[in-house]
């Protein structure tokens, strides 16, 4: 008789192989649907401009799954807010290392590293959300922003049209939606 400790809580693992099992994936499940709740918390946390209380809902969805990269991105959106930009690097960081294309982490890198002052990094990282999602009107400025930095004014200018473009598209998707058309 052999036994398992899963989320300090010991199972015997023996004849009832099968109850072992399910055990195991009933509370990875309850711990998925726990991580999903806490993320959706913090948004509406966020969505309230309440970062602080958004980031300790970060912080325990991270807690149960240190894998999640969309909690390592939230928290990192979160920590920008709060003025926090080196640990929303960091963050952005871990959320890339657990999905290298996950656009958004890579777009809000960018924007922490602006934050930084390290304009030349910002711009690689705005350049590799925009491979990945080349309609992220926010990757677009923070990029023109950087470039404009650089004295890259031409190229600037180009990423600033850009980020315009998408905010009239999106604006006007809004308001058909609004209309119900």
């Amino acid at each position: 008789m052999a036994t398992l400790l899963r989320n300090h809580r010991q199972i015997v693992v023996g004849e009832n192989y099968d109850r072992v099992k399910y055990e195991i994936r009933k509370e990875a499940s309850m711990t998925t649907n726990e991580v999903v709740g806490l993320l959706k918390k913090g948004r509406a946390s966020a969505g309230r401009t309440k970062f602080k209380e958004a980031i300790v809902y970060y912080e325990k969805a991270l807690s149960l799954d240190p894998n999640n990269p969309e909690a390592w991105y939230l928290r990192a959106a979160a920590f920008i807010e709060t003025g926090r930009n080196a640990e929303a690097l960091n963050d952005c960081a871990r959320a890339i290392v657990l999905n290298q294309n996950y656009a958004d982490a890579w777009s809000k890198k960018g924007h922490a590293l602006y934050n930084l002052e390290r304009f030349e990094e910002a711009v690689f990282a705005c350049t590799r959300a925009l491979a990945l999602n080349g309609n992220d009107a926010s990757a677009w400025y923070i990029k023109g922003v950087c470039l404009d930095e650089l004295g890259r004014n031409d190229e600037a200018q180009e990423a600033y049209g850009k980020s315009l473009e998408l905010e009239i598209i999106l604006d006007m998707e809004a308001e058909k939606k609004k209309v119900g058309k």
